[in-house]
């Protein structure tokens, strides 16, 4: 895993669209049960929606009609429910703006009825690669970026040590190993069509774009 994690940091610099220039010492330090997974996960950090810089919402609403078929949420076929209209500045995203995913019935707008994500089979099924449109706080957790510092999001609010909450004591796993990347899934994220650039925004006085158009999914049909 350690000679890994230099090629995964260079995919996160520079092929998510975040802002990373440190590492915090956490990454690699064992927090985790011994049997911990992320191939344990039930879906509960989903619930709350996600943070998504407007290159991303947009690009999503410009796929506005593949992903809604991927849907299960009663938002799925108007397209202006699925984001905040509020904007944040946020210096951890390469586009500096960022929105959020609305919650309805409990959860991201995205999050299926049957526990997957509606950005991930989208972009799997029709796009060819599960990470063409799932938000980079997504694809990273339970990593995060914090003040420009690759850090260990603290999932303690799922309460699931099998998976990735992180223990007080007799941690034995590395974020890393719980996490368990390997080269194929970086070699993805770091494909042209997938990239999102990286590095630091520009100036905070930029007007952030306008999101595109998306009409209500089978107008005109």
């Amino acid at each position: 895993m350690s000679e890994l994690l230099p090629r995964l940091l260079g995919v996160l610099r520079d092929h998510l669209g975040l802002n990373l220039q440190k590492i915090h010492p956490r990454v690699t330090r064992r927090l985790y049960a011994g049997r911990a997974t992320v191939r344990h996960c039930d879906g509960t950090c989903c619930r709350g929606g996600a943070t998504v810089s407007v290159a991303e919402r947009d690009r999503v609403l410009r796929h506005a009609d593949i992903v809604s078929a991927a849907m299960t949420s009663p938002a799925r076929r108007d397209p202006s429910r699925w984001f905040s209209r509020r904007l944040s500045f946020d210096a951890d995203f390469t586009a500096g703006w960022t929105t959020w995913t609305r919650v309805a019935d409990g959860a991201c707008v995205f999050y299926r009825s049957d526990g997957l994500c509606a950005l991930q089979v989208a972009g799997s099924e029709r796009l060819g690669s599960p990470f063409a449109l799932k938000p980079s706080v997504c694809l990273l957790w339970p990593l995060c970026i914090q003040d420009r510092t690759l850090e260990v999001g603290y999932a303690w609010f799922t309460r699931r040590k099998e998976c990735c909450a992180p223990v007080k004591v007799g941690g034995r796993r590395t974020i890393l190993e719980v996490m368990g990347s390997d080269e194929r899934l970086i070699a993805q994220m770091s494909r042209p069509e997938n990239s999102r650039g990286g590095g630091p925004p520009g100036p905070r006085g930029a007007r952030p774009p306008e999101p595109p158009c998306a009409p209500r999914s089978g107008a005109g049909r």
